[in-house]
């Protein structure tokens, strides 16, 4: 009998059970930190995929990266077919906040009841959330019987779009992307077992009332042709969105409920990656014509729809490595974060005038004399930051952050055989640092010769290990290109253009997808690769409550309902309420 890719993963993972047998399931972690005077309510905790910056609590965090970390193998094992991972990826630095009001001026488009975003740029990855409710420890899941946690349903929803970014090429169909971050939202974890499947609550909330007759505003031929960014008669973006992402949830569903499925999932991304349209792909997978598929759909989730529990003793606890902050430490984490997400030019000169004023009162802390010198280099004046980053890259074990740092201070004044040796101290320290390696890009971009091998290395190296950053992208498909390699040019600006949720690089992707293929030369590639991408260029994708969302949902229809009621009423001349009306002057 022939074994599929994901049920042969999960058999792996349960034929390890006899090896453990004897072993008693791990209890929930109990975190014990050596404390230091005036720590700060931030500290930082790393496990093997994450490094998180957090005021919450020290188990609170420990719960979160166990669960995180199970999650994460799982993904790899759901997406083993076109998983791109080098083994070289950095971890993902995540700042989990207490308080929504932390993410205030991360970044000037934040929507209404923002709870998390994503951001990816040249400067960094990170990710942010807040914590909602206390999360379930593994003893309290009882699955399959379990409560929703709405802190980690949006941790695992975010952390699961993130996965795809960063491991993967898949960038289309974002109906793909989002179910999967759906489906595995209400996924949990005990030391044991995973249950994945359920519909997260406020998906479960609309599919319900839609089945109540509510009007809705997409059918799966939007969903298919990734239409969830406008708004529609008189549902907000938020609500288009929250349709979008349960028809979403639903349909990959469907596509992962069997071993056939599963298989037809993988001919469909991959004929989507070859540019055949969305809908079509779709029904030459799964034989299904889109105009059938709202009918399709409907009858699965009535009729079809399972929640699996499956054995799988051998998830990996998390690692961790907890660190308190003093507090002359903690007041900067938050502005690194800032300074990281690449900002607008006027919030990143208000973050140096911040972080000025605070690394004045802590002249002896390095942690807050790197936070400032990254501002000065960013934002202000670079020389301004050489005489401490001078002096603590000469210390015996200097870091990989102050070499990087004096590295793109010396880059900034075009000291660039200097900026040449300690961007490469820096990568040497850190090989994972795609912020390093696409420094030393740009040094040898700007020495005005001919990028030679190790300038285009660097380029490589960078998108190797930023795969999500799409401006890393940008510059490995040129370099690629420059290099004579078309095959591996043409992939990321593949990764580029299918990428609609960063419509400007993916129109710059197509245009070089046609010149590449008509054959471009060198001296065209080496000027567009001088071409510098827009300050404060950064993708952001926020993850939002849609427990407000739907409660907003649910109002106004019932307002609706109400109002078409009420008109109903006054147009009828034999009903007592439109006599009340005239007798109180109610009509005119």
């Amino acid at each position: 009998m022939h074994t599929s890719w994901y049920l042969a993963a999960l058999l792996i993972s349960a034929s390890l059970l006899d090896a453990h047998a004897q072993q008693p399931a791990s209890a929930a972690p109990s975190v014990t930190v050596a404390g230091q005077r005036h720590a700060s309510d931030w500290f930082r905790v790393e496990s093997q995929h994450v490094i998180v910056y957090s005021d919450t609590s020290n188990d609170e965090v420990a719960l979160l990266l166990n669960q995180l970390e199970k999650l994460h193998q799982m993904l790899r094992v759901y997406t083993k077919p076109f998983l791109k991972a080098t083994g070289n990826e950095p971890k993902l630095t995540f700042y989990y906040h207490d308080s929504a009001n932390d993410l205030d001026g991360l970044a000037n488009d934040q929507p209404a009841d923002a709870i998390g975003l994503y951001s990816s740029c040249t400067a960094g990855v990170q990710g942010f959330g807040v914590q909602l409710s206390k999360l379930e420890r593994p003893e309290q899941l009882h699955l399959p019987k379990v409560d929703q946690s709405e802190s980690l349903s949006y941790l695992f929803e975010a952390y699961t779009r993130h996965f795809i970014y960063r491991y993967t090429d898949v960038r289309a169909p974002t109906s793909f992307i989002e179910g999967l971050a759906q489906y595995f939202a209400s996924a949990r974890f005990s030391d044991t077992q995973m249950l994945v499947g359920r519909a997260p609550l406020n998906v479960n909330r609309y599919l319900s009332f839609l089945d109540d007759g509510n009007t809705y505003y997409l059918d799966y031929k939007d969903i298919l042709e990734q239409n969830d960014t406008r708004a529609i008669g008189n549902m907000s973006k938020a609500g288009i969105k929250l349709e979008f992402a349960a028809r979403s949830w639903l349909l990959t569903h469907y596509m992962l409920s069997s071993d056939d499925n599963r298989n037809k999932l993988v001919n469909y991304l991959a004929a989507v990656y070859r540019d055949t349209p969305i809908p079509q792909a779709f029904e030459q997978a799964y034989g299904i014509k889109t105009g059938d598929l709202g009918k399709e759909m409907w009858r699965y989730r009535n009729t079809s729809i399972k929640v699996l529990q499956v054995d799988v003793p051998d998830l990996p606890a998390a690692v961790m490595d907890f660190r308190t902050l003093p507090q002359s430490s903690g007041e900067f984490v938050l502005a690194e974060s800032a300074l990281k997400s690449c900002p607008t030019r006027p919030a990143g000169e208000a973050l140096l005038r911040q972080t000025a004023r605070g690394a004045a009162n802590y002249p002896s802390n390095d942690y807050a004399q790197l936070v400032l010198s990254r501002a000065q280099i960013d934002w202000g004046n670079p020389k301004d930051a050489l005489p401490y980053l001078g002096a603590a890259a000469k210390k015996p074990g200097a870091s990989a952050e102050v070499l990087y740092l004096l590295g793109q201070a010396q880059l900034r004044l075009s000291q660039l055989d200097a900026a040449r040796n300690s961007l490469g101290q820096s990568l040497n320290l850190d090989p994972k640092s795609a912020e390093a390696a696409y420094a030393l890009y740009q040094a040898g971009i700007q020495s005005g010769q001919p990028p030679d091998d190790d300038t285009l290395a660097a380029a490589i190296v960078a998108f190797n290990n930023g795969h999500e950053v799409t401006t890393l992208a940008r510059s490995a498909a040129l370099a690629y290109a420059y290099a004579g390699d078309k095959a591996h040019a043409r992939n990321a600006l593949k990764l580029m253009a299918h990428n609609i949720r960063e419509p400007e690089l993916s129109a710059w992707a197509k245009i070089w997808l046609g010149k590449l293929a008509a054959g471009v030369g060198k001296d065209e590639l080496l000027a567009e690769m001088r071409v510098q991408p827009a300050a404060g260029t950064a993708f952001r994708e926020w993850t939002i409550a849609t427990a407000t969302v739907m409660q907003d949902i649910e109002r106004n229809a019932g307002l609706k309902k109400a109002r078409s009621y009420l008109d109903q009423q006054s147009v009828n001349p034999t009903n007592p309420d439109r006599a009340l009306q005239s007798t109180f002057g109610g009509s005119r």
